[in-house]
């Protein structure tokens, strides 16, 4: 059985390829392009200037030589998980004026998208075939490249190995980087050497008992003259508290032994806040202080399962198009609550409207129920077939000599007909002026 699928130079490929050969400029791919050929099967054909029926084209995210074969190329595309529905049958490789400079087919693969409830990031390679790979830019753009699992592992292995054939590895010193000793001593003067966690830890507690009796005394010397507050008197304990303060003295952070904290205020002498054994805070802190963080973000956000309109095709994370079509509801829970039947309303091609509510107005409709079109009824009138002059709105006189009156009519008379396209503009459908935009839902 001959080859069936592969790749080939297209005659204006091998022209470019040749002329860069000549030149000595190099022929610059930038991009590739996948097709669903319009749901067939396709032959590469060196003749052909574009894909059959195209459905994708991206800056590529690699393009480099084979290492076992330096006449071969191979280029990468990556397919976002948001991008799909549809079968990949055909594969384009495009220079960077947008010529077709290769071809291929290859087994015909559905790509499925996010919104489908299967989404994957689809990796397609191409491998073209050259005399002289010189002629063709191995250079991509690097702000659109992705890295795949085999680009970070062989780039893993390839740091490793450098790294254990390097061996000039210098001594750090205070000006450049390198080796460096440790050294566990508290009061030594050498720069060249690093202090361990152990001589960090000596010379904090060195500094935090010195603090805390200097900071005793003077506790007890203002207690005569300051009102004490009850909380912070209960955390007082003498020598079983650190105290950190504040740069200007101000303030000043109490962490007793027994595990209370709390943020102190040395000029009011109280306590502003502090953390129960439980872990529980007791405080009147604002939300622009962190605390209370993801409520005060969730008041500022749109609540999961409203419709948004959307100016593009490609879905910002975390959403999806209201197409009708199911979702999981496991892998969404605040959208099944929104939505408990587990399908998203078909607002393609749809207007929405504000839910009647007992008001009167649009009545007996149940919420996410869909309604056809109507219009109101259009009435005219006129006085007789044979004074047609009296016709007025939607009616309008044919005269009788006209040629596709059929015989059967009277000659005699002229002939009313109904005619709305007169007075209002018509199409297939009743609608109002509008801008088309995607319907997308937040899913999480």
């Amino acid at each position: 059985m001959g080859q069936k699928f592969y790749t080939l130079l297209t005659q204006q490929g091998a022209a470019l390829l040749a002329n860069a050969t000549a030149l000595g400029i190099p022929l610059k791919l930038s991009k590739m392009a996948v097709g669903d050929a319009n749901g067939n099967p396709t032959t590469p054909d060196a003749s052909q200037t574009k894909l059959v029926h195209e459905v994708y084209q991206a800056p590529l995210n690699s393009l480099n030589t084979d290492e076992k074969n330096p006449n071969q190329i191979i280029a990468e595309l990556v397919i976002p998980e948001n991008q799909g529905g549809w079968f990949i049958n055909e594969i384009g490789l495009y220079d960077k004026d947008d010529n077709l400079v290769a071809v291929g087919n290859c087994p015909a693969t559905y790509k499925p998208k996010l919104s489908e409830g299967s989404g994957r990031t689809q990796v397609i390679r191409m491998i073209i075939v050259v005399d002289n790979v010189n002629a063709v830019a191995l250079k991509i753009d690097p702000s659109v490249v992705l890295a795949t699992r085999q680009y970070v592992d062989d780039l893993i292995t390839s740091k490793i190995v450098n790294h254990e054939k390097t061996t000039n590895h210098p001594n750090a010193t205070t000006t450049s980087k390198g080796f460096v000793q440790l050294n566990s001593a508290t009061d030594s003067t050498i720069e060249n050497q690093a202090a361990t966690p152990k001589a960090v830890r000596d010379t904090y507690e060195y500094a935090r008992f010195s603090d805390i009796k200097a900071q005793s005394a003077y506790d007890h010397a203002s207690a005569a003259h300051k009102r004490i507050d009850p909380i912070a008197d209960k955390f007082h304990c003498d020598l079983y508290e650190s105290r950190i303060y504040s740069e200007d003295k101000r303030f000043c952070l109490l962490i007793r032994n027994d595990g209370l904290a709390a943020g102190y205020n040395v000029n009011e002498n109280k306590v502003m806040w502090y953390f129960q054994k439980d872990g529980a805070l007791n405080a009147k802190i604002s939300v622009s202080n962190i605390f209370d963080l993801e409520n005060f973000i969730g008041d500022k956000t749109i609540p999961v399962g409203i419709p948004q309109p959307w100016p593009s095709n490609n879905l910002p994370s975390g959403w999806l198009e209201c197409n009708g079509s199911a979702f999981d509801k496991k892998q969404f829970p605040k959208l099944a609550a929104a939505y408990s039947q587990g399908f998203l309303p078909d607002l393609r091609g749809e207007f929405i409207r504000g839910w009647d509510n007992f008001r009167g107005v649009d009545p007996e409709r149940e919420l996410l129920s869909w309604e056809t079109d109507a219009i109101r009824n259009i009435y005219g009138e006129f006085k007789t077939a044979a004074n047609p002059e009296y016709a007025s709105g939607v009616f309008n006189t044919i005269p009788a000599n006209t040629r596709h009156i059929r015989s059967s009519l009277d000659p005699n008379n002229a002939t009313i007909v109904f005619n709305a396209s007169s007075v209002v503009p018509v199409a297939h459908e009743n609608r109002p002026r509008n801008i088309a935009f995607m319907y997308i839902v937040k899913a999480e």
